[in-house]
């Protein structure tokens, strides 16, 4: 199951990569896991990383739509209460 069915493949260049791949990251304490799991996230973005077209077009409409009264916004206690349900 691909987390993000709408996302180019071109994105995915190992899409069934998982930590079952790499035991000896695996056996690792979790606060080791963490830090190793936020250093690659970082060593992924900046500057020069580009938000995909389709990405921006999505917020630009969700934008749009918000300025336009289509949505409304929801407080933090709503947004938990909706995560809650699923």
């Amino acid at each position: 199951m691909r987390l993000f069915s709408t996302m180019p493949k071109t994105l995915h260049p190992m899409p069934n990569t998982n930590l079952a791949d790499f035991p000896e990251l695996a056996r690792l304490p979790k606060a080791r896991r963490m830090k190793l799991a936020d250093e690659l996230w970082m060593s992924g973005i900046g500057d020069e990383t580009r938000v995909p077209q389709w990405h921006q077009e999505t917020l630009d409409q969700r934008w749009q739509d918000y300025h336009a009264g289509k949505t409304k916004r929801l407080t933090l206690k709503e947004l938990e209460n909706r995560l809650a349900k699923r």
